[in-house]
């Protein structure tokens, strides 16, 4: 799906009041349990980010998603977070990942020797498989071990899932306003990523959020690139 994009920069370009309303509007349809311009001042406007980067989505003339990435320091470390909302028959695509790994290799590149991590708290088993199946390192998976002292350091008042034995959860304030439907599809999955969240995070649908930690490296960049060519390939020659 094709869309009309427009991004800003919170040191440069920021959001104009127009702008603005859009985002409280996707807030306000997307997240149950919040108040628009409670989130929109926690994720938007305050002041813990030293740089935040946005992309607004349109069709047609509409906003009908953003995917917002902050920056934050952590100690020694840089910490990418997001945030995306799209209204429902727009959510498939993975454009939430594909501009966080984007914005990530525009900082790494400029910032090679620091430490940095992309750290995400997901309510969406869906945006969980985009990411997990573009992503070669991502934790928790089920492709490797999670480093257990990056959870205790970056979610240290997270709770920790029965499954894996790690403190990868953390309670939200808000829900996805999936249906009924959507949840019970969800549960039934066979699709392993899916799956695999529904187990680690089986109360997603009540305001807990899967947190998965992505390095940003070399290794990372590298990896993903030949992931993502086995990939295309693989779909060309089914």
């Amino acid at each position: 799906m094709k869309f009309d994009t427009f991004d800003f920069q919170q040191t440069k370009n920021w959001l104009k009041p127009h702008h603005k309303k859009d985002v409280l509007a996707l807030i306000e349809n997307c997240f149950n349990g919040v108040s628009a311009d409670g989130y929109f001042d926690k994720y938007f406007s305050s002041d813990l980010c030293f740089e935040r980067k946005l992309r607004l989505y349109y069709s047609h003339g509409e906003c009908v998603g953003y995917c917002l990435i902050t920056f934050l320091k952590k100690q020694k470390d840089v910490l990418l977070k997001a945030s995306a909302a799209f209204y429902p028959k727009y959510r498939k695509g993975g454009n939430t990942f594909s501009f966080a790994i984007t914005q990530a290799f525009r900082y790494w590149i400029n910032h090679p020797f620091q430490s940095i991590f992309y750290a995400d708290t997901m309510l969406s088993p869906a945006m969980y498989r985009a990411t997990a199946k573009k992503a070669a390192i991502a934790w928790p998976s089920l492709k490797s071990t999670s480093p257990a002292r990056l959870f205790e350091k970056f979610n240290a008042k997270g709770n920790i899932s029965k499954k894996l034995e790690l403190r990868c959860l953390k309670q939200v304030d808000r829900t996805t306003n999936y249906s009924f439907i959507d949840i019970k599809r969800f549960k039934e999955s066979k699709k392993p990523e899916i799956a695999f969240y529904c187990k680690v995070n089986p109360d997603f649908d009540k305001g807990t959020a899967l947190f998965v930690i992505i390095p940003i490296s070399l290794k990372q960049f590298y990896l993903t690139a030949l992931h993502t060519l086995k990939l295309r390939f693989n779909n060309k020659s089914s």
